[in-house]
């Protein structure tokens, strides 16, 4: 801490909005309303800078001391809204990927009447190529399986 007699640093050097200022710190003034949990300091700003601070303090309708303020008080804010970006985008893909799964299984499912009307035309075939047969090309076919040309032929007729 601090005391009344001792002094603060001549500069300290603070990143702010991707530009490095140089605070030159006072010891405290006494000024009319002067806060006391508050101390001055004396910052040297390029030119545009210090216009373009004025214009987006005017837009917001407040001091460019205040505006100055806020994004001092701000900074660590950005770092908070990045992991809180991160952390979205993170469940983004995990939720892009879940869709991605349920598309496949959606595009089995619209698959599925085919396969099963496919399977059950092949089992038609097949019975009608037994009810065809022969009782003596039964026997042979129970033993060897229907073979697959009769099967297709059945498919063309």
């Amino acid at each position: 801490m601090i005391t009344h007699n001792q002094q603060l640093p001549t500069h300290i050097v603070l990143r702010l909005s991707d530009q490095i200022l140089s605070y030159a710190c006072n010891t405290p003034r006494v000024t009319m309303g002067a806060q006391p949990d508050r101390k001055q300091l004396s910052v040297r700003l390029a030119i545009r800078t210090i216009a373009e601070l004025e214009r987006e303090s005017q837009q917001l309708g407040v001091s460019r001391s205040e505006y100055i303020r806020q994004i001092i008080d701000d900074r660590h804010r950005a770092d908070a809204l990045e992991q809180r970006l991160t952390v979205r985008e993170d469940r983004i893909d995990e939720l892009e990927q879940q869709l991605a799964r349920r598309s496949q299984v959606e595009e089995k499912i619209e698959n599925l009447p085919a396969q099963i009307q496919q399977q059950r035309s092949y089992q038609e075939r097949r019975q009608r190529a037994w009810d065809q047969a022969s009782v003596l090309q039964r026997m042979k076919w129970r033993v060897t399986g229907i073979p697959q040309e009769i099967i297709e032929a059945q498919k063309r007729e």
